[in-house]
């Protein structure tokens, strides 16, 4: 790294302060694909469930950024059912030529006070701890990959060949935005993503380990058991959906919504946005964040291979 590396590890120790991280694909998946049911609606909806107006209360409180209780009423809108996958994200490379951020360096003179930093080309990977002495510190298993990217998610000797239907990572907000966009859609807030996990149940509240999502089972970030049948991302579809039809809200990947983390630090040029939903290496001994309620900051510019997205249409049913 050059000028920005000790922005990179400040990003790093913020983003651990919030107890969570991720981890690259491991071996031991069962399939490179789930069988999902046939999608009921076709055209602009294609791929694509419709989430009822609703009203909801968020009562889960298991880390102090969640203590604000909210209670909001949120107006129907259409969800893409799963995250978006590699496949899809493709055919946005292929027909836009979109470079993504990890692709390529960055300088930022967003403004008068800025010192022109800069992020070289890649993406921060999780790295397994060799040995089980360790500090528990998360700099002992983050880094900053020089050619990791949505294509090589944890590496540059990663491919995502054959791998189609997993989603896709190493995206920044940036990236996750513009393919929004380029699809007529928007990312959700994060209100509606909140009530789409939800399912609509109304005060939900989840506090043990999901059965039915992609989270890391045994003592993170040493031993992942794999019992869901899964170490590491999985492909989309593979568990239950929930009550409005989506798959996987919970686990798997974290989720880019459109609202900016409050408070921004001022001295800090770029955004943190919100992202929800947990992630694959979400455990019981470290990061419980398997849940609806779960929120957590991301820096706008970074990608990490723990971070997918999904798009939502605001219109009348």
């Amino acid at each position: 790294m050059t000028k920005l590396s000790k922005a990179i590890g400040l990003s790093i120790l913020y983003i651990a302060f919030y107890n969570c991280t991720f981890i690259k694909n491991l071996s031991g998946n069962r399939t490179d694909s789930c069988s999902l049911p046939e999608p009921k609606e076709q055209g602009i909806h294609a791929g694509m469930v419709w989430i009822p107006s609703g009203k909801f209360e968020n009562t889960d409180k298991v880390y102090p950024e969640e203590s604000s209780a909210k209670s909001e009423t949120i107006s129907g809108f259409w969800m893409d059912r799963t995250e978006t996958t590699n496949d899809e994200f493709a055919n946005f490379i292929r027909e836009t030529g979109y470079i993504t951020e990890a692709e390529v360096s960055q300088i930022f003179q967003e403004n008068k006070k800025s010192n022109g930093n800069s992020y070289e080309a890649g993406s921060v990977v999780f790295q397994q701890p060799k040995t089980e002495k360790y500090n528990h510190h998360p700099l002992e298993w983050w880094n900053f990959i020089h050619g990791a990217n949505w294509r090589h998610p944890t590496g540059p000797d990663s491919s995502i060949d054959g791998k189609g239907s997993y989603p896709v990572v190493a995206v920044s907000y940036k990236d996750a935005n513009a393919y929004a966009i380029w699809k007529g859609r928007t990312l959700p807030s994060e209100s509606e993503w909140e009530w789409a996990s939800s399912g609509g149940i109304p005060n939900l509240t989840q506090s043990s380990q999901p059965k039915d999502a992609n989270t890391w089972q045994g003592d993170f970030p040493i031993h992942d058991e794999g019992i869901d049948g899964f170490r590491g991302i999985s492909p989309v579809g593979c568990y239950a959906s929930n009550e409005f039809g989506l798959y996987d809200m919970i686990g798997n990947v974290w989720e880019y919504t459109s609202d900016v983390w409050k408070p921004q630090n001022p001295t800090i040029e770029t955004k943190n946005y919100v992202i929800k939903g947990g992630s694959y290496l979400c455990s019981p001994n470290y990061c419980k964040r398997y849940r609806s309620a779960a929120r957590q900051p991301q820096e706008d510019h970074l990608a990490s291979n723990h971070i997918g997205f999904r798009t939502i249409l605001r219109e009348s049913f």
